[in-house]
């Protein structure tokens, strides 16, 4: 499975992507990519086999199917994946798909916006997820996802809730929510500490405004 290894690359992708469509997200993926890495360094440290520019990468690519502009769904998931899947690059388009799944299809009826993705496009999605090898590339850049917001880090509680608001909710997405926290506490049993402890001040986040509009 490829990846793109080349950094400077993988940002002159998402400089290009900006601007088609500039915003708050392209931020949103730099500290993706910065919390990746920090991640994954500490997971290494103990021997676990992981590749921190790797995962540096995959967070800066992440959400790269916004280029096509904002949606009121996880389509930009899909557009991410049918870019670097042409460019030749499967491990990284998976990632744009699996990042919005963290209980990967269970429930995919209450993912945001699900409802207005037409059902050719579900379909595929679907078979797409089905046919991904889910590795913790994976579940690190759901949680890295989870922990970045648009001007820095936060808590995981913190950025659900900002989601829900801008984008609505029901009964099954705190279902969702389980899967962010599941993936948590598997890479702190390999780190041997909370990821929290990892982003010293993180827990200052609380103390600034929500965004409560997309």
């Amino acid at each position: 499975m490829h990846y793109i290894t080349d950094r400077e690359y993988a940002v002159s992708i998402l400089e290009w992507a900006s601007l088609q469509n500039p915003g708050r997200w392209v931020d949103h993926s730099h500290y993706v990519a910065q919390a990746a890495e920090t991640i994954s360094i500490a997971m290494k440290q103990t021997g676990f086999d992981i590749d921190p520019n790797k995962a540096y990468i995959c967070g800066i690519l992440h959400d790269i199917g916004r280029y096509k502009g904002f949606t009121e769904s996880v389509l930009h998931s899909y557009d991410g994946y049918l870019l670097l899947k042409k460019k030749g690059y499967e491990g990284n388009a998976n990632i744009c798909i699996s990042h919005s799944f963290p209980i990967k299809t269970e429930l995919i009826e209450a993912v945001n916006g699900w409802a207005t993705i037409p059902d050719p496009i579900k379909n595929e999605m679907i078979e797409i997820m089905n046919n991904i090898e889910w590795t913790i590339y994976d579940k690190l850049l759901t949680l890295c996802d989870a922990l970045a917001e648009a001007n820095g880090f936060t808590i995981i509680e913190r950025r659900l809730v900002s989601v829900a608001i801008r984008n609505g909710t029901t009964e099954d997405v705190p279902k969702h929510w389980k899967g962010f926290f599941e993936n948590m506490q598997e890479i702190e049993a390999i780190i041997g500490c909370p990821v929290y402890s990892l982003f010293p001040g993180i827990e200052k986040s609380i103390y600034k405004p929500i965004n409560l509009s997309n």
